[in-house]
């Protein structure tokens, strides 16, 4: 390579020759052709140069032979001799150290050849060798394509010989560099040449040991000549290895090629990631402050063709069929939708079209009109509209309706003091548990200002709206509230509201105090029409210490929601109340063991009317079973049961006589939803209570449970429920009930048209000839006809005896539940049944859907689609077209 490299360097300058194997931007392509230009290589003769070949010993004398030659004819021509004595003792002392210089370098040639031949293969490895490519070409042949591994040697390998020539090419360089210092001293003594020659005799003695030198440098290339063709004959022990099983030559360019164009790559992604790190920064920014101002505008049109006939009114038909286009849903908010007539009367078909719009903020930057103050993150608001084609006859709206969900801000009014607004129809605040608790139920249309951050942690609220802007009866109410919380163990609160209308208003106190592992907390407020002469009254204490907790209460008639300024029904105490409660619990032996005593008095002070001390135990079992126990000792003057009703946790306590009455109960548990559920998905529950082991006259037992989760094939069981309970076993004709239900489907997907069946019923028979039941199926075409249209189609039944079937107001779906034993009505009546088909096509957002419900047997409505419906009946069609944004 040393040889290579000098030959280069010794070149450069002349003219060019081409050959067809060496690559165009190659690094020694220059160097190539001006050698070959010049006469001293002249290639093979089929036009290559083949520069990765092994140079012979042979090759390079003709090399050397043909560059001395190159060197005489020059000086010849120059007039001058090539021959020793043309030349200076200075000249020949410069030429005896490169020559030197030259045999350093030649020696550590030989210390890399030795490391060569140290790091060679033996005959050993290449045995092995052998032995393992044996065994390599008896294993399966891989999959198409090049060996990865093989792929990554040789890349590895190509590096490091891409770095070896880069070292070797800088080494050359190094080397033309003192040639070129050589040439300009040979330069600068041509002149003396004449006067020098009488020296040449005088510097025979060291023409002579530089001859003794040549002859050792001789001996040093023949001795790393046999070495590298020791080297060679190793090599050729491989010639029977078919190599190209792993990787041909063209791969390995292929591999080469890949390498720079990823290192090109590589580079231009990094230029192109430093840009985009900075346009990232500008878009953070920006993005930020979209964040802080976010805007969105969403809603939806409807396109609506509607019409119906008949006269069917006072039913719910979310029982027969839930969530259809007659449904009326959840209008006063219990959570339910089968307390609720869903009525349909005669209407002529016409279209419609509504608008429905919803502007919503996030935190507006905002600045003040004068443009002195800027306030970051100032205003946010929420605004919908709903406006419905005024050319609708039946039952439309003729006016837009514009409606202020919220619009809130905040002001900084100070070091640490905020003042914030919230406007709209949702006027949310609560005072205290008795007044102004509307956190979930709006009072009507106003405002609310809130100032915090006062001295002493004070904080004062004040609420102003309408109750029932729909009228004009200037029904206001006005509400201030002042909170003072100087540390987290105190705080004092002073509230006060009132009702226009009514002429009513609501004042109180309440606070909470931390006395070391002592906290106390309660609450006193009047209501009336003048809360200083004419009132009722109300108020509760509660204290715990540790898993210790009691109360004192005492509360007046109307209690619930004094002066109607509490639409909340979350209150802790039952209207009517007066009394105390002490309870705790325990751990006990792995056991929870719960203690209960309540004091129930009459209208004075002081007077118990009754009492009741309860005792329960619950302990968990393996399998995903528990066991509780439980027993309650109850006194009253007027009989034997705790008539009173109490929640200490804040939800609505027991309603009825018997959860307080004197009893010993049991229940026995598994939960099917318990990691060590002896039985996934399954339910069960067998409870006991026994009333005449204290006195008592009845007992009770029920047994129910629930399964879901069931599949077989196409088959799938959502829900099975099963209930038997006996209120009173001592007369087995007094309140037994047995309940079941069933419902699931069949998807038959794979099918023409993706039809898929479902199917529930439900019943339930108790004592005294009350029953009810419901059933259904329906049929759906998941594929109908073409890609993306659904047709389905329903019918179902619900028929009770002994009950009353139009919604009774405390109606509750509880048609699948297990732990209850009706399914949607309790109050006695007259029963009736009641029934209807529905079927509905859907493309996309376009829908067309038919109805018909009525006062008779399945059947009988059935026969009325293509003939005449019998008299108690409504039957709806609609076209709807629906697009949300």
């Amino acid at each position: 390579m040393l040889l290579a490299g000098l030959l280069t360097v010794l070149s450069m300058g002349f003219g060019l020759a081409q050959f067809s194997d060496v690559p165009a931007g190659h690094w020694a392509k220059e160097a190539v052709e001006a050698l070959a230009a010049k006469g001293i290589i002249v290639g093979f003769p089929d036009g290559t140069y083949r520069g990765n070949e092994t140079l012979t010993r042979y090759q390079a004398a003709l090399l050397i032979y043909r560059l001395l030659q190159q060197i005489e004819e020059e000086m010849k021509a120059k007039g001058e001799s090539p021959t020793m004595e043309a030349m200076s003792s200075e000249d020949i002392e410069a030429l005896k150290n490169a020559v030197q210089e030259l045999a350093a370098e030649l020696a550590a040639l030989g210390v890399r050849v030795s490391a060569l031949e140290d790091s060679a293969a033996t005959k050993e490895d290449i045995a092995r060798l052998e032995a393992m490519i044996q065994e390599l070409k008896a294993q399966p042949a891989p999959e198409p394509g090049m060996d990865q591994a093989a792929l990554q040697d040789l890349a590895d390998r190509v590096e490091a010989a891409s770095i070896a020539a880069d070292t070797a090419l800088a080494q050359a360089q190094q080397l033309a560099e003192q040639l070129d210092a050589l040439a300009q001293d040979v330069e600068g003594v041509k002149g003396d040449l004449a006067s020098l020659q009488t020296q040449v005799e005088a510097n025979a003695q060291a023409i002579q040991a530089l001859n003794e030198l040549a002859v050792l440098l001789n001996q040093d290339v023949l001795s790393l000549q046999d070495r590298v063709t020791a080297l060679e004959k190793g090599l050729a022990d491989l010639q029977g290895v078919d190599l190209e099983q792993f990787a041909s030559k063209e791969d390995v360019a292929a591999v080469q090629e890949f390498a720079a164009a990823l290192r090109s790559d590589l580079v231009g992604l990094s230029e192109k990631v430093s840009k985009l790190e900075g346009t990232v920064g500008d878009l953070s920014g920006k993005v930020s402050k979209l964040e802080r101002n976010a805007f969105t505008i969403s809603g939806s049109l409807n396109l609506r063709y509607q019409s119906s006939d008949g006269a069917l009114s006072g039913y719910d038909l979310d029982r027969v069929i839930g969530g259809t286009i007659v449904s009326s849903g959840d209008t006063n908010g219990n959570g339910q939708v089968v307390d609720e007539a869903d009525p349909i009367a005669a209407q002529s078909g016409a279209t419609s079209a509504t608008l429905n719009l919803k502007l919503q903020t996030g935190k507006l930057d905002a600045t003040s009109s004068g443009g002195a103050n800027t306030y970051p993150g100032l205003v946010q608001f929420s605004i919908r509209g709903t406006w419905t084609d005024p050319n609708v006859t039946n039952g439309g709206s003729t006016t837009p309706s514009l409606v202020i969900d919220s619009v809130a801000t905040t002001l900084d009014v100070a070091q640490g003091q905020t003042l914030s607004f919230r406007f709209g129809q949702s006027v949310n605040t609560k005072f205290t548990e008795y007044v102004m608790d509307n956190e979930t139920k709006s009072l009507g249309h106003g405002l609310v200002a809130t100032l915090k951050g006062l001295p002493l942690g004070t904080t004062l609220t004040a609420a102003y709206g309408e109750k029932d802007p729909t009228t004009p009866n200037f029904d206001y109410f006005k509400a201030l509230r002042l909170a003072v919380a100087p540390s987290d163990a105190f705080s004092i609160g002073f509230s006060y509201a009132q009702h226009d209308v009514a002429f009513a208003e609501v004042a109180g106190v309440d606070g909470s105090l931390g006395l070391g592992p002592v906290k106390l907390s309660g609450e006193y407020f009047r209501f009336g029409t003048n809360v200083f002469s004419t009132y009722s009254e109300g108020g509760y204490v509660r204290a715990e210490l540790g898993p210790i907790k009691a109360n004192y209460r005492g509360l007046a008639l109307g209690a619930a929601n004094p002066a109607g300024l509490s639409l909340d029904a979350d209150n802790p105490y039952r209207d009517g109340q007066r009394g105390f409660t002490v309870e705790t619990g325990l751990p006990v032996f792995g056991a929870n063991l719960g203690l209960h005593y309540n004091v129930q008095m009459d209208g004075t002070f002081g007077t118990p009317s009754a009492s009741a001390f309860k005792a329960t135990l619950g302990l968990g079992l393996p399998a995903g079973f528990s066991l509780s126990a439980g027993a309650t000792l109850a006194s009253a003057t007027a009989g034997e049961w705790f008539p009173a009703t109490y929640s200490f946790a804040g939800v609505a306590g027991p309603a009825t006589a018997a959860d307080y009455a004197t009893a010993i109960n049991a229940t026995l548990k598994h939960d099917g939803a318990s990691g060590n559920a002896l039985v996934k998905n399954l339910n069960l529950t067998l409870a006991y209570t026994n009333r005449t082991l204290l006195g008592g006259t009845t007992d009770a037992l029920a047994a129910y449970g629930d399964y879901s989760g069931l599949a077989l094939g196409p088959i799938s069981v959502d829900k099975v429920v099963f209930r038997y309970n006996d209120s009173n076993l001592q007369n087995a004709a007094a309140g037994q009930t047995l309940k079941g239900g069933i419902k699931g489907g069949i998807n038959l997907a794979g099918l023409p048209l993706a039809p898929s069946l479902t199917g529930e019923f439900a019943t339930r028979v108790s004592d005294g000839g009350l029953s009810e039941t419901k059933y259904g199926f329906g049929l759906k075409f998941g594929q109908f006809l073409f890609n993306k249209s659904v047709f389905e189609v329903k019918a179902a039944q619900y028929s009770a005896t002994g009950l009353q079937i139009t919604p009774a107001g405390t109606d509750t779906d509880k048609a699948f539940d297990a732990s209850a034993d009706h399914l949607y009505s309790t109050t006695p009546g007259a029963g009736g049944v009641l029934s209807g088909i529905y079927a509905t096509w859907t493309y996309w957002d376009l829908s067309f859907t038919y109805g018909l419900f009525s006062d008779q047997p399945l059947s009988t409505t059935l026969s009325g689609i293509f003939g005449t419906p019998t008299p108690n009946y409504g039957r709806v069609f609609r076209i709807d077209y629906t697009v949300n944004f």
